[in-house]
């Protein structure tokens, strides 16, 4: 996948999120997923994806083969729904207003806060459609809950091809949504199913994580994964003897392992997971 540098400067990641999301059709992803599986095809030569290296050129490079793994683990996401074994069910909804920005429909929905067996929060991704059993439909991604309705985010522009979302492909399921929902109609028209899906909460972040590195001071040192060579006025805190025995008495090792690397002063340390 060719970035345009230039065009996402001036495209906010998340818009860049949405409209790729939001394009896709829920049921050829659920047939492109189970032909991957019967076919037992090793998930990168399948897809195409790009090997992750351990350092990169620029930016651009680092983009263009982060984003489309991110992509591929939301595919996974949306999928997966379809082998647990609780999943959520079919809820009717009416359509109240319908506005647009940005090239984004932002249809409000009724919603009832008050049943116990729906929960919808920030991020949720939901399918909504015109019947149940599905011919018109479209991913939608809730913005905001109030008390009897809730604000849904659609990108019913078309599909966005291979990433470039200045090459966007008319869709006829797109359009006939479109038409629906913004159709000056009665309220048995106004009438949809919707069906959550997954939360793209957590995706969401990691995908603004990445493009936020490049604006980091210290984004060379992430792409090359090198620094330069400590001076002697750099080398690392040194602590009393009685210290480092009270450290290894009273930590763990993951946590010793911590306290060492912060105490290197290295320009960038990387402490992940858990630290009990």
């Amino acid at each position: 996948m060719a970035v345009d540098r230039d065009k996402l400067e001036d495209e906010s990641p998340m818009l860049r999120f949405y409209r790729i999301v939001l394009g896709w059709d829920y049921f050829r992803l659920l047939k492109e997923s189970c032909k991957n599986k019967d076919k037992e095809k090793a998930a990168d030569g399948a897809i195409g994806l790009k090997e992750v290296k351990d350092n990169y050129k620029d930016m651009e490079d680092y983009i263009s083969t982060f984003e489309p793994l991110i992509f591929e683990e939301i595919k996974a996401q949306i999928t997966q729904r379809t082998n647990e074994d609780e999943v959520s069910e079919w809820e009717r909804r009416l359509v109240v207003e319908c506005n647009e920005v940005d090239g984004f429909h932002l249809p409000a929905v009724t919603y009832a806060a008050d049943n116990a067996k729906e929960s919808i929060s920030h991020n949720d991704l939901l399918l909504l459609s015109k019947e149940k059993t599905p011919t018109t439909y479209a991913f939608a991604l809730v913005e905001n809950c109030q008390n009897d309705r809730f604000r849904l985010r659609m990108y019913l522009a078309g599909e966005v091809q291979h990433y470039n979302t200045d090459v966007v492909k008319s869709c006829q399921r797109l359009l006939n949504m479109r038409s629906l929902i913004t159709s000056p109609t009665s309220e048995v028209e106004k009438l949809f199913y919707s069906l959550k899906i997954c939360s793209l909460s957590t995706i969401a972040r990691e995908y603004l994580a990445m493009w936020s590195i490049g604006s980091l001071p210290f984004k060379d040192l992430i792409l090359s994964a090198t620094e330069k060579g400590l001076g002697s006025d750099n080398q690392g805190w040194k602590i009393s003897k009685f210290l480092e025995e009270y450290i290894k008495d009273n930590h763990n090792e993951t946590q010793q392992e911590a306290i060492q690397a912060g105490l290197a002063r290295k320009a960038f340390v990387l402490i992940q997971g858990r630290i009990p």
